[in-house]
């Protein structure tokens, strides 16, 4: 495509020029759907046939990792001991359900926190979303209000 679009390769169109011509042909091709407007996926065409050097160029860092899997697969040693840049920590079982129950707790409190102090709510509403919170998770329920205020939401 983006030889094709250049001006020093052969004439694609009578009329138009070779940027334009390339685009009509693939756009529909590069950007399927109707969430842009036409005249932006032209634009988004036409950019991307002129950086198409840039937006297709593998990160040096990535390069260099993958290059030196492939040379400990050929060794025949473990690829995986080359870990390169780490997104992520691996997590124990326990340590994971831990982290997973300690953020939903959390997140439960916000959530109960919100309801009580929307004041968007009327009373009536409130309360019966109180008492919903309180059937699905009571525990939580009295850490925040304590004994005192769980009847009257119940």
């Amino acid at each position: 495509m983006a030889l094709a679009a250049s001006p020093q390769e052969i004439k694609l169109h009578k009329e138009i020029e070779n940027r334009m011509a390339v685009k009509r042909a693939f756009s529909n091709a590069i950007v399927y759907g109707t969430k842009l407007a036409k005249g932006k996926v032209d634009l988004l065409v036409l950019f991307m046939t002129d950086k198409h050097h840039d937006l297709f160029k593998i990160p040096v860092t990535l390069h260099k990792l993958v290059s030196d899997k492939l040379a400990s697969i050929i060794k025949g040693t473990d690829p995986n001991l080359i870990t390169g840049t780490t997104y992520c920590r691996r997590l124990t079982g326990k340590d994971y359900l831990e982290t997973v129950q300690k953020t939903t707790r959390e997140e439960l409190w916000t959530l109960l926190k919100t309801i009580h102090e929307n004041s968007k709510l009327s009373l009536k509403e409130k309360r019966r979303l109180l008492g919903q919170f309180y059937k699905g998770h009571p525990e939580i329920f009295v850490q925040y209000f304590g004994n005192r205020i769980s009847d009257a939401y119940i």
